[in-house]
């Protein structure tokens, strides 16, 4: 199976491969179909605790994000060659935790779809705008130029952009051709958060120079606004992520 990452923007590439076995007993999948797929969102190797983004003093460790739904489109051909367009949406009673752990690479949730060629498969995964509670949060240290740190975090609320949603789309790598999935094709797609590069417009003198909150680096809507601003737009410009695949 051929990847080509056709589109990788600033701060998120996706890892697809087949898995041997893609069961988890005690994680019930969502849809209908014979080939099983897990789905996951990581932070990437460059945000693994001790990667510190050069020039800036973060070590970004750990977060996570609140999803509200699933929507899955399909489009191809089934096992007996006629076409098929299939939507899926999963509205969660709760918000879905989704934590970013660059340690653990299992999926975060599964979903099983018909086995057959697949001209495209589209993931949205919507961010929640839950009460009072950040939807999307990082969590980490600065490290000041004297060598002293404190924690640092960063929180991003679901009304502070209605579009920030993460989305993937696989597709053929010919615009006429597709890819199959079969019971023996079952696969993983992760979704790799670059977090630190979402700071790389950031210098280490607005960092220093930072309000802290109860001995606490907090960049919010509300708190640094200026660096929040720039890191979102950084944010909201990585979240769509194509690829191409035979």
């Amino acid at each position: 199976m051929k990847i080509n990452k056709k589109l990788l923007t600033l701060g998120l590439a996706v890892s697809l491969f087949s898995l041997a076995s893609c069961s988890d007993e005690n994680e019930p999948a969502l849809g209908e179909g014979e080939v099983k797929v897990g789905m996951g969102i990581k932070l990437s190797s460059g945000s693994t605790a001790g990667a510190r983004l050069q020039n800036t003093g973060l070590n970004i460790k750990t977060g996570f994000v609140l999803i509200k739904k699933i929507e899955l489109e399909t489009a191809g051909l089934d096992a007996n060659g006629a076409e098929f367009e299939r939507e899926i949406e999963i509205k969660f009673p709760e918000p879905k935790r989704i934590d970013f752990d660059a340690v653990d690479s299992s999926p975060d949730f599964f979903f099983n779809i018909p086995a057959g060629r697949y001209e495209e498969i589209e993931l949205e995964m919507d961010v929640i705008d839950y009460k009072n509670q950040p939807s999307l949060q990082l969590e980490g240290t600065f490290t000041r130029t004297n060598g002293s740190s404190v924690p640092f975090k960063f929180e991003v609320y679901g009304d502070d952009d209605e579009d920030l949603d993460f989305e993937l789309e696989i597709e053929a790598e010919d615009d006429d051709d597709f890819f199959f999935l079969g019971e023996d094709k079952n696969a993983i797609a992760l979704m790799q958060i670059n977090a630190q590069g979402w700071f790389n417009s950031i210098t280490q003198s607005q960092l220093e120079n930072a309000k802290l909150t109860n001995g606490v680096l907090l960049i919010n809507r509300n708190v640094n606004e200026s660096i929040y601003e720039k890191v979102l737009e950084k944010i909201e410009s990585s979240l769509e992520i194509e690829i191409k695949m035979k």
